[in-house]
């Protein structure tokens, strides 16, 4: 009863926040509201959170008791904020997931996954960096959950030379590296939708034009930094590179194309960004491609496959109760944090915008080590920038560094949520693959940050 509980809650959530973006109600405001609090206790009482909701919970009350006593009349609208934050991050991350319900069933998915992971050393880094940020378009945090596992089968079915402990650091660390970076161009990751909802003036488009580059630069980096360290090992026998799956490649190909044709649509016919298009068109990707799968002979088994998404909704409560309640700390935290006087006291208006917008990464790459979650940093410096009365540098070039900030904690934080997913599916220790085996990356791909933002600035 309670698993039911669970699974119809947060479908609630999903539909009153998919029904805001499509046309903004107060009953449906409330609605969500409802079906959170109901998601976090359903998830209470199944025992379903562990140690770092329970924390985060425990900030979310701790920091409502401070704003109920400092903001006075004001706490009524700085706890709607943050519970309209809250809601907004649930339904985004269990909308995505409906596209992980149906691309985890996908034929063409599994094989272009298992085509990634049984490349030959040559170019295995740039197949693996760069399959992960695509497929992460469609799986998000589920890219690591299907991958990995696909690694580690692939090196048991080597040969035992010593080299796979080798072989499982690199590709491993080729993955978390491209799923990290994803995040500052892929337009269906979280950052980007927080930080430009939280930054007016951000331009999503150039956002995107710049952070593609820019993940082409840490590409080179990260393959140049992996190449250097592993260049005098090698294998006893060459592996044969298997034939690109190309009838795979183009059916991905075009159930991308088909979801984001849709995003456009629906970002037309709302008034919204394109993130909104996204967002409600996941429900109709989930039906549209099981129909596919399926086709008109297995129409009939589409019910059953519907069933099994809401039989599995309520393991998606962790990450759902993570991210709303990273949120709402967040806002509430920027509330609290007087943005004008904190910002004349670090005198960001007289910092050189490359010094500024490079010292942002730096900044929330090193508050993740205090276990706090990059999205919860995304949000608090998203709503500190976006309270002050004059931004100090581009907002869009400020949405941008914070994204950088977010992929960088990915490899340096052992508290990062892909990390922690890795080592609940391998066992590699967090700060192992963090500190042992990225860290002289994450201090690369830093560094490459500042000429970047020296360009990007003209040297102002």
């Amino acid at each position: 009863m309670r698993q039911s509980l669970l699974a119809i809650a947060l479908l609630g959530v999903m539909l009153a926040g998919l029904g805001l973006l499509m046309q903004p109600s107060g009953v449906l405001r409330f609605a969500a509201w409802g079906f959170v609090v109901v998601v976090v206790g359903a998830a209470i009482s199944l025992r379903r959170l562990g140690l770092r909701e329970t924390y985060l919970l425990g900030l979310v009350a701790a920091l409502s008791g401070l704003v109920m006593l400092w903001h006075g009349d004001r706490a009524e609208v700085v706890l709607a904020g943050a519970m309209d934050q809250a809601a907004y991050l649930m339904c985004f991350i269990i909308a995505l997931g409906l596209l992980n319900e149906a691309a985890a069933r996908s034929p063409s998915v599994a094989t272009c996954g298992i085509y990634l992971t049984r490349q030959p050393p040559g170019r295995r880094y740039w197949a693996l960096n760069v399959g992960t940020a695509v497929l992460a378009v469609m799986f998000n945090i589920g890219t690591v959950s299907f991958l990995v596992p696909l690694i580690q089968r692939g090196i048991s079915d080597g040969p035992d030379d010593g080299l796979n402990p080798v072989r499982q650091r690199r590709q491993v660390s080729a993955l978390l590296r491209g799923f990290g970076w994803s995040v500052i161009w892929s337009p269906t990751a979280i950052a980007p939708l927080v930080v430009a909802s939280l930054i007016p003036g951000t331009d999503r488009t150039r956002w995107l034009v710049i952070g593609l580059v820019v993940f082409v630069l840490i590409l080179i980096v990260g393959a140049a930094e992996d190449w250097l360290r592993f260049r005098h090992l090698r294998p006893r026998r060459p592996r044969v590179a298997a034939p690109v799956p190309w009838a795979a490649v183009g059916r991905f190909a075009l159930a991308c194309g088909w979801l984001f044709g849709m995003s456009v649509v629906f970002s037309r016919l709302t008034g919204g960004s394109i993130v909104t298009g996204l967002l409600i068109s996941c429900p109709l990707m989930l039906l549209g491609w099981h129909a596919a799968q399926v086709g008109w002979a297995g129409r009939h088994r589409i019910g059953g496959r519907l069933t099994a998404v809401m039989v599995n909704l309520p393991g998606s409560a962790p990450v759902a109760v993570t991210l709303a309640c990273s949120g709402y700390v967040g806002r509430v935290a920027a509330d609290l944090v007087p943005a004008a006087q904190l910002a004349s006291a670090l005198r960001l208006d007289a910092m050189p915008d490359y010094l500024l917008l490079w010292s942002i990464p730096l900044a929330l790459s090193g508050l993740s080590l205090f276990a706090l979650s990059p999205i919860m940093m995304a949000v608090f410096f998203g709503s500190l920038f976006g309270a002050l009365p004059v931004l100090p540098a581009d907002p869009t070039l400020i949405a941008f560094a914070i994204s950088c900030g977010w992929a960088l904690s990915i490899t340096f934080s052992p508290f990062a949520t892909p990390v922690l997913l890795i080592d609940r599916v391998t066992g590699i220790a967090p700060r192992q693959l963090t500190w042992g085996w990225n860290l002289g990356f994450s201090a690369l791909a830093a560094v490459s940050l500042l000429p970047v933002f020296v360009v990007l600035t003209g040297g102002q």
